[in-house]
């Protein structure tokens, strides 16, 4: 009979995203192992190997972030969400600094020119959630979507905030940022299509 695992999947990747906050993108699989008091033996039953462990770490965290974007937006007042779906992103970064850290450990197009073979079907719809929500906001804001306007309202909502919160990602996120995302979003939100 055989015996049933000592830590379930979500330990592990919990484990795994702990190493990352703590070492980055020198997180290994003896950092993952020493959080969990467990054998390398553990995590390469289920995981083939680190860039599996990790990169399935890292498309929890994204879904995570994903969950909340679109009720951030919750809204009838166009702007107003488009600065709140904006707001989701430090605010996710406050409330969960390690996976907002874990986030910061691979880039999309890499792990899709690159990346293990057994995740790319997981992988290639990943972002389709935030790419519909960006969408909607667009038509909501312009009253139709033009390419301009996807541009516009991803730097509103996506890119900009990023940009302000990106440097102190997995560091206790101030208050004022949201003002700083706040007053940008709104801006930026209110140019033309």
């Amino acid at each position: 009979m055989p015996r049933s695992p000592s830590f379930t999947h979500d330990q592990i990747l919990d484990a795994a995203r702990d190493a990352a906050f703590e070492h980055w993108r020198s997180a290994t699989v003896g950092h993952v192992t020493a959080l969990l008091g467990a054998p390398s033996g553990s995590i390469y039953h289920r995981f083939p190997s680190r860039d599996v462990l990790f990169a399935t770490a890292w498309i929890r965290s994204i879904k995570a972030f994903q969950a909340g974007l679109t009720s951030a937006a919750d809204t009838d007042e166009p702007i107003e969400a488009i600065v709140r779906t904006a707001l989701w992103i430090p605010d996710f970064c406050r409330r969960h600094p390690r996976d907002a850290r874990m986030m910061t450990v691979f880039r999309y197009a890499d792990l899709v020119a690159t990346g293990p073979p057994q995740l790319q079907d997981e992988l290639r719809d990943l972002n389709a959630p935030v790419a519909a929500h960006l969408r909607r906001l667009t038509e909501r804001r312009y009253g139709r979507i033009t390419p301009h306007g996807l541009e516009v309202i991803a730097l509103a909502c996506r890119d900009s905030p990023y940009g302000i919160v990106r440097p102190i990602i997995g560091e206790p996120i101030p208050a004022w940022i949201d003002d700083a995302v706040r007053v940008t979003s709104t801006a930026l939100a209110h140019l033309n299509d």
